[in-house]
């Protein structure tokens, strides 16, 4: 059973039905101006949830998501969709701490997901209340995870989806969005992506899966309460102990302000007494978010033009209000880091832990070892790095190394290979 009531502003507190389409996606109209457009967010009865909601209960419902089907959108049980999204490792890092100085480095691994991506969460919650409400068409502008994530759900769902990208799209995704039976339409401009979008929601009835909105995005209000289960899952996965900084990497900021949001629902459910800081790491060539909490805005401006990046995932001229509330709210940190650290810290990950991202998701190992260095963060405060995808989302972004010879089987030339080329001996 949903305990969900209503969708309200984030910013000025306005009350929304939790079923009028016509307003649902479009942020709040109250307090938009020509610079600000605040999102609307799903309240549930805190009240009547604290009193039911103890350690032993919480997230014991369902499988999947649904396991904490009393604080998602989902009135109806016959409308969840799922294909055993969630419940992702946290591993404890062995390694990766000693390099960046630390004792306790937790890594959540976000690319265990159906389609190898923590996207899976948001995705998994839009669709199935897209189908409680009547949606036939799910519409996305993406080119990558969440365009993928997309099409898998919507195929599950019985849907069909359409996905607007960018005129380039690496070929992986193209792959995997096509497999899963999505549409794709490469769109030449980023913004006319959103426009396009906007139009099919208004003109043709279609379900937005995410942000067309301007001059802010404000995301997809049911696919945020499917990210808010990895901060459920970061406090259950530490039995129960609440860690000093959650760090992710940023790009529009919905699974960021949706994991602080589960953090921060815990402590309302007095399921905790504290919350931890959230860090946000953005690409260098870029940054709205950090830019805009340096000079004191109380709104995200553009970035003209948008930032050039191997972390595509991230490369975003703008990020939400939402995202600026999470920092905020939780006196957090936004930082940035260059491609070369980017690059560097993926390596340095699946050297040492084993784990192969995608550049996006290096960027938050990127951002702590740079915050470590500038003494931000302490030695010995428990950190945890979300990991938001594979690597094999984007194998080329990783410089790719030029062909090895084939030897003979034979042992001596063995020898010979693996000492010479690799530098590995007796």
């Amino acid at each position: 059973m949903s305990f969900a009531t209503d969708l309200k502003c984030l910013k000025c507190g306005l009350s929304y039905s939790l079923n009028n389409k016509a307003v649902i996606f479009g942020g709040c109209h109250s307090c938009k101006t020509d610079k600000f457009l605040s999102p609307l967010i799903v309240s549930y009865d805190y009240k009547r949830l604290t009193e039911c909601t103890t350690r032993e209960t919480f997230g014991k419902k369902g499988s999947g998501l649904w396991s904490f089907s009393d604080l998602l959108p989902v009135q109806d049980n016959r409308y969840q969709v799922t294909l055993d999204e969630g419940h992702t490792p946290l591993i404890k890092s062995n390694r990766l701490n000693e390099e960046l100085d630390l004792d306790n480095l937790f890594i959540k691994d976000e690319s265990r997901n159906p389609t190898w991506s923590f996207k899976d969460r948001n995705c998994c919650c839009a669709i199935s209340k897209g189908i409680e409400l009547g949606a036939t068409v799910a519409v996305i502008a993406s080119s990558g995870n969440h365009g993928a994530s997309t099409a898998a759900y919507a195929s599950k769902a019985g849907i069909q989806s359409v996905i607007f990208t960018k005129g380039s799209i690496n070929d992986a995704f193209t792959t995997q969005i096509q497999a899963y039976g999505g549409l794709i339409v490469p769109v030449t401009t980023s913004e006319g992506r959103w426009t396009l979008m906007e139009r099919c929601v208004k003109e043709k009835g279609w379900y937005p899966m995410g942000s067309y909105t301007n001059p802010m995005p404000t995301g997809q209000p049911f696919g945020i309460e499917g990210s808010k289960t990895l901060g459920y899952e970061i406090i259950q996965d530490l039995d129960w102990r609440v860690p000093e900084k959650v760090v992710l990497p940023l790009g529009l900021g919905e699974g960021f302000y949706g994991t602080w949001k589960g953090l921060s629902e815990m402590e309302q459910l007095d399921l905790v007494d504290n919350t931890p800081s959230m860090i946000s790491v953005e690409v260098e060539d870029g940054a709205p978010l950090a830019k805009a909490l340096n000079r004191g805005l109380d709104h995200v401006e553009k970035i003209a033009p948008a930032p050039s990046t191997l972390a595509s995932s991230i490369a975003t001229s703008i990020t939400s209000y939402q995202a600026m509330r999470a920092i905020k709210d939780s006196t957090g940190i936004a930082t940035s880091v260059s491609d070369e650290m980017i690059l560097a810290a993926q390596k340095l990950l699946a050297s040492k832990e084993g784990l192969y991202s995608e550049p996006a998701s290096a960027a938050a190992v990127a951002g702590v070892r740079s915050l470590r260095e500038e003494g931000r963060i302490d030695r010995d405060e428990t950190i945890v790095i979300v990991l938001t995808s594979t690597g094999m989302k984007d194998p080329y972004a990783t410089t790719i190394p030029p062909p090895i010879a084939a030897i003979e089987p034979k042992w001596e030339s063995f020898l010979d290979f693996i000492h010479t080329s690799h530098g590995l001996s007796d």
